[in-house]
C-alpha cells in the first residue's frame, strides 16, 4: 500500500536548505556540461538558434546541445542524466540575474539532490515504462530554478506540486536510440522553469499529488519503497569515452587487458548486464550503441577517446549478457597462453581523457565556460 505521507515528507525535505555544497566536484561537472554543450552545438550546426535569449529558451537550447552527443553526465545509482537538465536552467538564470558561479553551483547542487531522490523514490518499475531522466529531471529543474530565483520554502514546495502534475517522458525515446531523448530533457527543463515561475507569481496548484487513480503512484508506477534523501552528487560520473555509457566499464576492463597482454588475441568477449541487453543488441543506433564495435576499436587504438575504427578485431569480438550491476562490464580474451579476464564495476574518470574532451571544446576554466554560455555560438572565444 502506497503511503502519500511518505511522498509528501520527501518533497517537503527537498525544500530544506541544508545541503553540503561540494564546489570542487560541481566545478568539474559544470565544465563538463559546457564542454558537452559546445561539442553538441557543432553537431546541431545552427550558428544562432531562433529562440535563445530568455531564460527558458536559452536553457532548452543548452540542454539540447549538452545531450546531443550522448556524453552528458550520468548518475549510476538511479540511472539518470541529470546534468544536461540541471546546468542549463542554473546557468540561464545565473546569466539573466547576474549570479556568481558559487550561486550557480548551489542551485545545481540542490537540483542534483532533488533529481536523484525523486528517481530513487520512483523506483525501477517506473523506469521500465517512463524516461526517468525526464520525470525526475523535471523535479530537479524545478528545484534548481527555485533556488536560483530565490523562492521561499513555501513557494518551492508549491513549484514541486505544480511540476508533479505535469511530468512526462516516454522511454520509447531512449529505446529507439536515435537521439529523441534529447527533447525529453528539454521538456523537463522547460517544465522546471514554468513550475518555479508559476509558484513565484502565485498560480494555483494541486494539493494531493500522490494518491488515487490520477495520482503519481498509479499513473507513473511509482514504487515509493524508500525515503532516502540522496545528495545527488556522489554517484554522478562524467562520460569521457567515445561510446555509450553502458559500455564504459567494459572499455576500462579491455584497456587493462590490452596493457598487460601483448600477444595475438584469438577472441574478445564483452560481458554486460542483462538489464541493458535490449538496447545494446546492435540493432539500432550505429557503432555508438554497439558494444562489440567499441571494445574492438579500443583494442585497435588503445585510446578510449578514439573508437572510430574497429575493422581489425570486430570479427573476433562477441557480446554476452549476465547478471551484474548496470554500468559494470567484463572483458575476456583468448590467446595462445589461455583465457584472461578483467571486470570493472565503474569506469574511472582519467584526467587525460577529460583533457581530450574539454580540449576539443576549448574549455580552460569554469569562469570561461560560464562566459561562453552568455550568447551563441558557444564555441566562440569570449
Amino acid at each position: 500500500m502506497h503511503d502519500p505521507k511518505l511522498g509528501n515528507s520527501i518533497v517537503e525535505a527537498l525544500t530544506q536548505n541544508n545541503l553540503e555544497i561540494k564546489e570542487d566536484r560541481l566545478e568539474i561537472l559544470f565544465q563538463d556540461f559546457v564542454a558537452s554543450a559546445v561539442l553538441g552545438e557543432k553537431h546541431y550546426g545552427a550558428r544562432v538558434p531562433a529562440l535563445s535569449t530568455g531564460i527558458t529558451e536559452r536553457a532548452v537550447t543548452l540542454g539540447l546541445y549538452a545531450s546531443a552527443l550522448d556524453m552528458d553526465d550520468v548518475n549510476w545509482k538511479v540511472l539518470t542524466h541529470p546534468g544536461s537538465i540541471i546546468w542549463p536552467i542554473a546557468t540561464s538564470i545565473g546569466i539573466e540575474r547576474g549570479l556568481t558561479l558559487k550561486q550557480v553551483y548551489e542551485a545545481a547542487a540542490y537540483g542534483y539532490r532533488t533529481g536523484a531522490t525523486i528517481a530513487n523514490f520512483f523506483g525501477p518499475l517506473h523506469r521500465s515504462k517512463w524516461h526517468v531522466t525526464a520525470t525526475s529531471g523535471a523535479f530537479a529543474a524545478t528545484t534548481t530554478a527555485a533556488i536560483a530565483l530565490g523562492l521561499s520554502k513555501e513557494q518551492h514546495l508549491k513549484a514541486l506540486h505544480i511540476c508533479a502534475m505535469n511530468i512526462g517522458g516516454s522511454s520509447q525515446a531512449v529505446l529507439e536510440r536515435k537521439g529523441a531523448a534529447q527533447t525529453n530533457r528539454a521538456s523537463a527543463i522547460s517544465l522546471g522553469a514554468t513550475s518555479a515561475h508559476a509558484a513565484l507569481v502565485g498560480a494555483p496548484h494541486a494539493e494531493e499529488i500522490w494518491s488515487g487513480p490520477r495520482g503519481l503512484f498509479e499513473l507513473f508506477l511509482v514504487e515509493g519503497a524508500t525515503s532516502e534523501i540522496l545528495n545527488g552528487i556522489d554517484n554522478v560520473a562524467i562520460r569521457l569515452m567515445d561510446a555509450n555509457g553502458f559500455v564504459h566499464s567494459a572499455l576500462a576492463a579491455a584497456l587493462k587487458l590490452r596493457q598487460i597482454h601483448k600477444e595475438k588475441i584469438e577472441s574478445l568477449t564483452v560481458v554486460l548486464s542483462t538489464s541493458v541487453s535490449s538496447i545494446l543488441d546492435a540493432s539500432q543506433g550505429g557503432p555508438w550503441w554497439n558494444p562489440a564495435h567499441a571494445v574492438a576499436a579500443l583494442w585497435e587504438s588503445g585510446d578510449p577517446t578514439n573508437l572510430q575504427s574497429a575493422s581489425e578485431f570486430l570479427a573476433v569480438t562477441h557480446v554476452e549478457f549476465e547478471e551484474m550491476p548496470i554500468g559494470a562490464g567484463k572483458v575476456r580474451i583468448k590467446t595462445a597462453s589461455g583465457e584472461h579476464e578483467e571486470y570493472v564495476e565503474l569506469a574511472p574518470e582519467e584526467k587525460t581523457w577529460r583533457d581530450v574532451k574539454w580540449g576539443k571544446a576549448g574549455i580552460s576554466s569554469a569562469a570561461d565556460a560560464y562566459r561562453r554560455c552568455s550568447s551563441f555560438p558557444l564555441a566562440a572565444l569570449r
